[in-house]
């Protein structure tokens, strides 16, 4: 795609906008940094990063405790260790505390750098908080950079408002791999609009060390680049098969319980089973499945950033729809769109929520900053598109 001409002419426009949103980005930096919402899984990724200096239960249990009390207010540390039973378990028990380390630990490229922050003297819980703060305010600015070539520059000043509306400010402010994640798409839509094909395939491949679930992403890139651009179908295959091999070698690794396991933990015992040794063999039930799809469905009607995703994907169907009824073309109006990068990206970051929710029936905006900013950001696309034409 190429630049719209209103870049051109608004140069002194763009230029403020790239400041504009720089400012931004501080500024988001600096808020959530100083407030960080301290939630139970802080202690896991702590435990996973000590984990892989030392694989003594005890002592891992005791130096990521020690660290917390240091770290946290009485109040804070009395909620994440006393004032509730399963993390009660968690603080008295040992043994049960590290049975937890495999869901945190296969996220291993942010476990490894909270570990190279530990290693340098910082507080693993102050690095885990920088870590997740300076990943998800660098994505606004990577995301900036994909998409400032099609985007009029007074739209940027409605990012601050997406970026809110989708709980993009949430995932900042709670030590989660979703940060890391949010940046890594931002990456993606970087080299995928640019063509820059080998950093492109590279990520896709590196996104399953970010979070393995990622790999639907990358299933859903190499399977359309493999039927639209016959030029990249070798790169496409040779992508998959390596980061489902990865994907192996990451779960064998950090002796992941496995999908069963993580969907009886959070759906079907609500987050309080405290030993997935035991439960990793259960299995899940079809009745236990498609309780929990439906009891979750409910949340695609009120949920806050959901409804604005689906909002603004509808908004953008219906001016796709709107330009292109009267138009006449030897290409089809279907060829047309799938010939588009940007309606492209919206409907695999549609895809992905939709088979994320289908594989794991938890609807929390915290998974899907990134597929819900590009969405909002195609839309400005599009807006500004009409802007062009109308211009001209």
């Amino acid at each position: 795609m190429k630049y719209n001409n209103f870049i051109k002419n608004n140069l002194a426009a763009s230029k403020f906008a790239h400041m504009y949103i720089i400012v931004v980005s501080i500024f988001l930096f600096a808020y959530t940094f100083s407030t960080p919402i301290q939630n139970w899984d802080m202690l896991g990724y702590a435990a996973s990063a000590t984990s892989l200096l030392n694989t003594d239960v005890n002592y891992i249990h005791s130096t990521v405790y020690e660290q917390f009390k240091q770290y946290a207010s009485n109040e804070e540390y009395l909620q994440l260790t006393i004032n509730h039973s399963y993390r009660n378990v968690m603080f008295n028990d040992p043994i049960a505390f590290s049975q937890q380390i495999p869901f945190y630990k296969i996220r291993i490229l942010f476990t490894l750098l909270i570990l190279g922050f530990v290693k340098m003297g910082v507080n693993v819980f102050v690095a885990s908080h920088f870590i997740t703060t300076a990943f998800t305010c660098t994505g606004i600015l990577v995301f900036y950079y994909a998409f400032r070539k099609y985007i009029h520059p007074y739209f940027w000043a409605v990012i601050p408002i997406f970026f809110i509306l989708f709980g993009g400010h949430d995932v900042a402010r709670i030590v989660t791999a979703d940060s890391l994640a949010f940046l890594w798409v931002g990456l993606i839509c970087y080299a995928f609009l640019e063509q820059k094909w080998l950093a492109f395939f590279t990520l896709l491949i590196l996104s399953t060390l970010v979070r393995t679930d990622m790999l639907v992403l990358t299933a859903l890139f190499t399977t359309y680049l493999f039927f639209f651009h016959k030029d990249l179908r070798i790169a496409s295959l040779i992508t998959l098969v390596i980061s489902v091999l990865l994907f192996i070698a990451i779960n064998k690794y950090t002796g992941n319980y496995g999908w069963s396991a993580v969907f009886y933990y959070a759906l079907v015992s609500d987050m309080m089973a405290t030993n997935p040794e035991v439960y990793s063999t259960y299995g899940i039930s079809i009745s236990q499945y498609f309780k929990a799809l439906f009891s979750g469905l409910s949340l695609f009607f009120y949920d806050i950033p959901t409804l604005f995703f689906e909002a603004v994907v509808t908004l953008q169907f219906s001016i796709l729809l709107l330009e292109n009824k009267d138009t006449t073309s030897e290409k089809s109006f279907f060829s047309r769109l799938f010939d588009s990068p940007m309606f492209i990206l919206t409907l695999i970051s549609i895809l992905y929520v939709a088979s994320h929710y289908l594989l794991f029936p938890l609807l929390d905006s915290r998974f899907f900053v990134g597929q819900y900013l590009i969405a909002g950001l195609v839309l400005l696309v599009s807006i500004s598109q009409l802007i062009e034409k109308g211009s001209n």
